[in-house]
């Protein structure tokens, strides 16, 4: 027996946990200032979803056979123009897979990433790493929340989402 969990039902999961996360920014926009790695390459929460979304955005080019921009472009503490920048890669993240049939799922490509080192893969892997890579993050940023003090925006588990059994 072959048990599975689609992209269109992660993308409403990720969809709900960002609404979450959404909305508990905009109810104080100075948690997007909450630390994450003081010295590292993300140092606020903030950077981190800038993150999150530039790598939807760099992977989507991929996956469209262009080329993956740089940065997102968006001011560091600007959170509406973070979130619609987020909105708008996932709807085209959304349009991208709508039209994803098994055989263009199942197509090996090969891309280079920013180090310079070559990756190769199916589609659909990379599809499903862009789902995974922001659940990951977005629990990162649920404990750095904890860690300062802040009560993060609900239960984040895929096993608390009802959207679908």
């Amino acid at each position: 027996m072959t048990a599975t969990l689609g992209l269109d039902e992660l993308l409403e999961y990720t969809d709900a946990d960002r609404a979450k996360w959404r909305a508990w920014i905009e109810a104080d926009p100075t948690r997007l200032e909450i630390p994450f790695q003081p010295t590292g390459d993300f140092p606020t929460i903030g950077s981190l979803f800038d993150h999150i979304f530039l790598v939807e955005r760099r992977h989507l080019a991929r996956l469209e056979g262009g080329t993956p921009p740089d940065s997102s472009g968006v001011p560091a503490g600007d959170w509406t123009a973070l979130f619609e920048y987020g909105g708008l890669v996932r709807a085209d993240f959304r349009a991208f897979v709508k039209d994803f049939d098994e055989e263009t799922a199942a197509s090996r490509f090969s891309f280079v990433l920013r180090d310079g080192s070559s990756m190769s893969m199916t589609r659909r892997k990379l599809a499903f790493h862009i789902l995974q890579h922001e659940i990951r993050h977005l629990a990162q940023i649920a404990f750095a929340a904890r860690l300062a003090g802040h009560e993060p925006p609900g239960k984040h588990d895929l096993l608390f989402f009802t959207e679908f059994a």
